[in-house]
This record gives structure tokens, C-alpha cells and sequence, in this order.
């Protein structure tokens, strides 16, 4: 979240940026980024780099994500970066730190309520679609306020830098401090958009916010990247301050380790005692009456050192804040001192206002454990940082997007593959977490945030070992998405997460969630909408062979913006059992993930699927390799699934006595009618081992992962 007001404050100092351009050459001049040892250095918050890209490129982004397009930018990015001659280094997020959890589940609770907001506007955001480019930049889905980044973008922009050879890290915890550290190392530029940024006393070449980096990405656009360059040391002289005081001085404006309403009052109160004017509600002073207060309580007197400073501060402060009206204010007066000398350690470790060393105040997780797993893959080069929560402190974050607010949370149907997730990390780690018990040392319990109606919860979800003789991990991963190898080995690998994807939601669907039986025309339009997104990725020319179908807008309904949800939910945790089970040509092979989900072709084709169109008019204008390519891919995805779909059409495919499918031109017959409550029918649940009784609340429930391996019924060949 940044430092208090420092970004408002920042933009009413002109003079303290320098204005920087890098000349673009031609694409035959450039060079491997490595080999240019005389270039600029950008290293690059990951993290921030994904919301910049995302929010820049948001249209459309309510009907769940274009990564394809994502992907793209990404590429054309690097790409002008590179031919202006800088050298790219970009370091993401690992685990979330503890210090930093209040900051998470604000975070979350926000998401949550722009879902909520989206939600019960989804009339006028489909009014809004359906005027022109211009006209409907202007709906209330693009204000900024109301924007939430797409599921699988993280991942997407990952695989891409990745499939472009740049330089990645994923860091232990927050990559802020990594970010800074490498840059000073390298005299390179920083480049984020954390006002945190800021109060770094060193911070190498410069730091550079994404908001004011400019890259061309079309021929036609300037020859020029261009960017706006901060340096402590100008910042600290308009403050008249020293470097060394700027972690401090953002601490004391407030950030996510110390609250700015816990400092504000007493900074306020000690002022006024002091005769120091302060004008409320003033946003661009108050960093100025911040830097008068350390001004006058940094003079180092009677022979003490800097590293008195910050006690002499608590000192002025907790007095106040003992006796202010604040809830807990002992607490927080008695912690305050902690806080600050926390803050300042993020900043600074070996700052001269520091009286411990930097490994008795400033430490840090330790990488043991996730050592420990990644020294056991072959595959898998970089765990996502999902993954690095569960191992660090056995907690699952699910991202928040758009979906139906009144249901499930469109992250229950996928908690089977993600219970397989937490007890292969459990057996990875041979029962190293320290939190486990003597009686659970089988299972590992796992504390996942999900939306629950309009609010967070924190659900305890068990994964545990396999007790029978164990199978392969590529066994395992087939039989944990409801299917084996047979289900794919004609098909190319670039299908197999389609095939195995849609598989585990169609059963799990059925199985696992109250009244969740998908319709057999969702069924169908996933599978095209999927393929169709594929095509380029399979080989298929868009030109004529699998030309881009004319969709316009389609409209968002409440069904339709779960099931994108749910299905995201899916291939999300598919990629992570996958990573941690290190299975090779998976969701990890080049543009595969950027392509398994297009929402604009997801809910089109849902759209007209849902009145009535025959698959032979969505696959209208195909070649008939890529008809027959979706003849075998539904069934291989609806072998011994059939029961679990609701029939809602006769789509009428035929198969023959040579296995050649043929697929009807008429319009198929409508077999039940869902204008009433367009639910599926009641039935009789089986029981699912992956589910608890539907009548546990959700902070209740608990399964053993590994009973999902039988799901109840056989899937083995």
C-alpha cells in the first residue's frame, strides 16, 4: 500500500525529477540483452510490472482476461527495451512475510467489495458495451477503483518472460528490498510504482515509477523510451534532511508496517504542543511538518549516536498515544518503538539509527524448506509464490475477481487439485513444517482465504500423504483431475490441459458443488471457446484456417461470470499441482497458458450456446481438421462423464463404425426449458470424498486430499 500520502506529495516537487530518454535501434541491431555490458540496467518490481501492464490494457477485462493480448505487450515490451540497449532484470513476490498480513487482508477485503460493486452493475456495464470504443472507455468498468487483474495474469506475464529468455527472480518474500538491493549493487535503475520507493536512502541509478515510463510498442510510436528519475538525495534536500533519514521520515508518514493514524495524532499533538503550525486536512503539508518534527528530534546531544534517535522519538510519542482515545493505545504505545525500528530495517538494515545488528533486528524468513522442495524438481524452475505461502506458512490466497456474490466462491469447485497441491508439498517436505502435531503428522492443514458472500474468510483445508502403495506423479495428476493417460494420449499436449481441465470441472461440478451440474451447451462452448483461443498456439493459421470469429461485446451474465470464474479457478490450480508435482509439457510449454482462456470468446460462445446455436455455426468458417479436432477432444472429455452433464440440447454428433464424428448442421432440439430459475435439476449427490456434508459451514471444512484420488468412482484404464 505504499507510504501516506507521499505519492500526492511527491507530485508538488517538479524540480527534484530528472527527465531520461533511451534511443530505440532497428530490429536488426539489436543484441542479446546479456551481452550489453555498457547499457542501463533495469531492475523491475515483477509484481508492480503485472498490475502496470494489466491496468494499462484493461479493456474488456470484466469478461475475465484477454492474456493472449497480455502476452503480447509483454513481449513487444521487452522487445523495445532491449533494442534501446537496456539489460532487463526482473524479481517477483515469494512468500507473503507475517509482518505483512493486516496489508493482505485489507488488500483483499477491497477486492471483494469492487467484486461486489461490479456485481450488482453488471446492467449498466452491459449497457455501456454496447456503444462505441470511445463511448464505452467511458462505463464505470474502467474506473479505476472498480478494476481487478484477472486470475491468471501473474502467471501469464511469468511463462512469457520466460518463453523470451528475460532474466527472472522469485524472491524469498517481498521483492521491494531485493529490488533496491541489486540495483545498488549494479548501479542500475529501479523501476516500480511503490512510494515506498522513495524513502530508500540508495537506490542505485535512480528510481523510476511505472506511471511516467513510456515504451513504444508500434512502429508508428516515438523512437524514444522516456521516463522521470527520482533520487534520495534530491528528495532529501528539499526536505532538508539527510538520506539516512528518509526511512524515517517514511515510516513516521505511516506505511504497512506502522499504521499512519497511530502516528499521525501524536506527531499532531506534539506539534501543536510545540508551536509548529498544522493545517488540517492539508495533504501536501503534512509530509513537511513530518520532516520539521525529525528536524527537531534528530539533534544527537551529550555525546550519544544516531542510534538514540529513534528511542528519543518513541519516547515524545508514546506518552500521547498512552493517553490518547485510541483502542488498545497501551499496546500500541508500548509496541511503538518495535514498529518503527522494524520499518526502518526494511528500508535500511545497516542504518546508522539502528542500535542491533542488522541480523538480530532485520531478520528473514528462512529458505530452508522451500530449498527443500525445489531441489527435488527436474522440471519445475520456479515455484509460484502461491505455492511459497502454503510451504512458509501454510496459507492459501485465492485471487478475488468477478463472479456471483450470492454463490459458492468460484474457488470451491477446484479445492481437490489444491488439496493434492498441499499434500504433495507435505510429503516434499517429509513433515519438516513445524506446525504439525503428533496426531495430524499424516496430513497438513492448510488456512485458505476465500469470499464468502461479501466478506473474507480464512477456510482450514486438509491435504494428506497417499497411505495405499504409490503410484507415479503422472498417475496421481491424471487420476486428481478425474481421468488417465487414455483420456489423452492421442492428442497433442498442448490439449491435454483442456481435456483434463474440463474434465475435473464437469465432475467436480457435479460432485462437489450444491445444484453445480453444468448445462452440455456450457460444455460444448467452453471446449470451442478454448480451442478456438488455441488455434494458433496448434499450428492453425487465423487468417483462413481458423479465422477470428466477429463477436462484438457479448453480454455478462451471472452464470456465465462464475463459470469463467470457476473454470480460471481450475486451470490456476491445475498449474499449481502441476509445478509441484513437476510434470513436464504441461501448462509450462510456450503460449499454452496464455491461450487457455479468451473472455471474450468464453462468454460469447456461452451466449449463443444458451439460445440455441449448433456447433456446426460456432465452428462456422473452420477447416474441417479443426471440426474433427473438436469431435475428439469433447470425447474424449465426456468419456464415462456423460451422467454428470445436464442435457439441455441433442446436439446430434454421430459417430461411425470407423470413429469418424460428424457433426449436424440443424439446430439442435431443445430437450428441458431454463427460463424458469435456469438452475440444473436436483439430485442425489454421491458421496464425494473431496467434500465434506453440505451441511458444514465453511470454516469447517476438512478432507484428506489423497481420498480424492478414487473420486468415488474409477477412472483407471
Amino acid at each position: 500500500m505504499g507510504i501516506h500520502g507521499l505519492s500526492y506529495f511527491i507530485k508538488s516537487l517538479p524540480s527534484i525529477v530528472d527527465n531520461v530518454k533511451w534511443k530505440i535501434g532497428s530490429a536488426a541491431d539489436e543484441l542479446p540483452a546479456t551481452t550489453k555490458d555498457d547499457g542501463d540496467h533495469f531492475i523491475i518490481d515483477g509484481n508492480a510490472f503485472v498490475y502496470h501492464i494489466a491496468f494499462e490494457h484493461r479493456t474488456n477485462w470484466t469478461h475475465g482476461g484477454q492474456y493472449a493480448h497480455i502476452a503480447d505487450v509483454v513481449t513487444k515490451t521487452v522487445d523495445s527495451l532491449h533494442r534501446a540497449g537496456i539489460r532487463l532484470t526482473f524479481l517477483f513476490d515469494g512468500a507473503l512475510p507475517q509482518d505483512k498480513l493486516e496489508t493482505r487482508v485489507k488488500r483483499h477485503k477491497s477486492y471483494i467489495e469492487r467484486c461486489a460493486s461490479t456485481y450488482w452493475n453488471l446492467k449498466q456495464i452491459n449497457a455501456s458495451n454496447k456503444h462505441a470504443d470511445e463511448e464505452r472507455k467511458n462505463g464505470i468498468q474502467y474506473y479505476g477503483d472498480l478494476f481487478l487483474i484477472p486470475p491468471l495474469t501473474l502467471e501469464v506475464v511469468v511463462q512469457t518472460l520466460k518463453e523470451i529468455h528475460v532474466e527472472i527472480q522469485v524472491c524469498e518474500a517481498e521483492a521491494d528490498g531485493e529490488v533496491v538491493s541489486m540495483a545498488t549493487r549494479e548501479r542500475a535503475y529501479v523501476v516500480s510504482q511503490d512510494s515506498d520507493m522513495h524513502v530508500y536512502p540508495d537506490v542505485g541509478k535512480g528510481y523510476i515509477p511505472f506511471e511516467s515510463l513510456s515504451i513504444p510498442i508500434q512502429d508508428t510510436d516515438s523512437d524514444y523510451i522516456s521516463a522521470s528519475v527520482y533520487h534520495p538525495e534530491t528528495l532529501a534536500r528539499s526536505l532538508n534532511l539527510e538520506p539516512y533519514q528518509l526511512p524515517l521520515f517514511g515510516t513516521l508518514l505511516g506505511n504497512d508496517y506502522l499504521d499512519a493514524d497511530l502516528v499521525r495524532f501524536p506527531i499532531g499533538h506534539w506539534c501543536s504542543i510545540e508551536g509548529i503550525h498544522v493545517t488540517k486536512n492539508n495533504q501536501s503539508g503534512w509530509p513537511k511538518v513530518v520532516a520539521e518534527f525529525i528536524r527537531r528530534n534528530t539533534h544527537v546531544q551529550g555525546g550519544k549516536g544516531k542510534d538514540c534517535i529513534i528511542h528519543n522519538i518513541a519516547d515524545q510519542l508514546k506518552p500521547i498515544i498512552a493517553k490518547s482515545g485510541m483502542k488498545s493505545r497501551e499496546a500500541k504505545a508500548s509496541g511503538f518503538e518495535d514498529r518503527m525500528i522494524n520499518s526502518i530495517c526494511r528500508y535500511d538494515a545497516f542504518s546508522p539509527l539502528l542500535k542491533s545488528s542488522p541480523d538480530q533486528e532485520c531478520s528473514t524468513p528462512s529458505s530452508t524448506l522451500i530449498d527443500t522442495i525445489s531441489s527435488q524438481f527436474i522440471h519445475t524452475k520456479t515455484l509460484s509464490r502461491q505455492i511459497m505461502d502454503v510451504v512458509a506458512s501454510n496459507t492459501f490466497w485465492t485471487s478475488i475477481f468477478i463472479e456471483d456474490i450470492e454463490r459458492e466462491s468460484s474457488w470451491d469447485v477446484s479445492r481437490s487439485l489444491r488439496q493434492g497441491v498441499y499434500g504433495s508439498v507435505y510429503e516434499k517436505l517429509g513433515g519438516q513444517q513445524p506446525q504439525q502435531q503428533e496426531e495430524n503428522k499424516n496430513e497438513i492443514a492448510v488456512q485458505e482465504h476465500v469470499r464468502e458472500k461479501q466478506h473474507l474468510e480464512v477456510v482450514q483445508v486438509i491435504g494428506g500423504v497417499i497411505e495405499q502403495q504409490r503410484s507415479t506423479a503422472l498417475d496421481d495428476f491424471y487420476r486428481f483431475h478425474a481421468s488417465n493417460k487414455t483420456h489423452i494420449q492421442h492428442h497433442s499436449p498442448i490439449v491435454h490441459p483442456l481435456i483434463l481441465c474440463m474434465r475435473y470441472m464437469i465432475y467436480h461440478c457435479s460432485q462437489s458443488i450444491e445444484n453445480g451440474r453444468l448445462f452440455n451447451y456450457e460444455v460444448v462452448a467452453m471446449i470451442v471457446s478454448t480451442l478456438r483461443s488455441l488455434a494458433p498456439t496448434l499450428g492453425y493459421s487465423t487468417t483462413d484456417q481458423v479465422p477470428h470469429p466477429d463477436i462484438g461485446i457479448p453480454a455478462l451474465k451471472k452464470r456465465s461470470i462464475h463459470l469463467a470464474s470457476q473454470y480460471q479457478g481450475v486451470i490456476y490450480s491445475s498449474f499449481l499441482l502441476s509445478q509441484i508435482l513437476d510434470i513436464a509439457h504441461y501448462l509450462q510449454s510456450p503460449q499454452v497458458l496464455a491461450h487457455m482462456f479468451h473472455g471474450l470468446y468464453f462468454h460469447y460462445y456461452i451466449e449463443i450456446a444458451r439460445g440455441g446455436v449448433s456447433i456446426s455455426r460456432m465452428l462456422h468458417h473452420v477447416t474441417p481438421a479443426f471440426k474433427a479436432l473438436f469431435c475428439s477432444v469433447y470425447k474424449s472429455i465426456m468419456t464415462d462423464l456423460y451422467d454428470q452433464v445436464l442435457d439441455v440440447f441433442d446436439y446430434d454428433i454421430i459417430t461411425s463404425a470407423m470413429e469418424e464424428w460428424t457433426i449436424s448442421d440443424n439446430k439442435p432440439k431443445r430437450l428441458i426449458s431454463l427460463n424458469s430459475s435456469n438452475q440444473p435439476e436436483k439430485k442425489k449427490k454421491k458421496k464425494s470424498p473431496a467434500k465434506s456434508s453440505t451441511n458444514t459451514t465453511p470454516q469447517s471444512r476438512s478432507t484428506n486430499a489423497f481420498n480424492v484420488l478414487s473420486f468415488g468412482c474409477n477412472f483407471d484404464e
